[in-house]
């Protein structure tokens, strides 16, 4: 292979072999296996000379995807669950392209701009737990820099207070 290929011209050959594959079976569908069989076996070479960039775009997509899981748990320095009365909170946020943060650790206005920037009607509902972290939280913040942590352990220290006054 003297000239050099790119990950454009490789998708563009993706997209004809689908296109191919489609069009044998006659009903518009093509498994993965069959088109990724053929995509590997007639760009061997043009994928051995983009190894390496193929790996990035795997383990990037692998990385955004470990960052978007969404669990019960978020402990603080002192293992201690903060948000146990959420669900479905990730466990960091893209702040910037290529640029993640632990959910505990970011400030409102982070969050706020992560929430505006994912507040559409299909992200709606998904996003709702996370929005009512945010408000809840929201009281207890005392200074621009304080975090989403810092403001729930606040929150975790007045509930308490309260229920010792209920209890007493």
């Amino acid at each position: 292979m003297s000239e050099k290929v790119t990950l454009s011209d490789l998708r563009n050959a993706i997209e004809e072999i689908n296109k191919d594959v489609m069009l044998e079976r006659g009903n518009g569908e093509a498994s993965n296996i069959d088109v990724l069989s053929r995509v590997k076996t007639s760009k061997s070479k043009e994928i051995e000379y983009l190894t390496s960039q193929l790996v990035n775009i795997a383990l990037t997509k692998l990385y955004n995807e470990v960052s978007n899981r969404k669990g019960p748990k978020s402990l603080n320095d002192e293992g201690i669950d903060l948000f146990g009365n959420y669900r479905s909170i990730p466990q960091s946020i893209t702040l910037t392209k290529g640029k993640k943060k632990d959910t505990s650790k970011i400030t409102f206005q982070e969050a706020d701009l992560w929430i505006g920037s994912h507040d559409t009607k299909t992200n709606n509902k998904k996003n709702e737990e996370f929005k009512r972290l945010v408000d809840d939280c929201r009281p207890f913040e005392q200074s621009d820099n304080d975090t989403l942590e810092i403001a729930m352990k606040r929150k975790l220290e007045a509930d308490e207070l309260g229920h010792a006054r209920l209890g007493s």
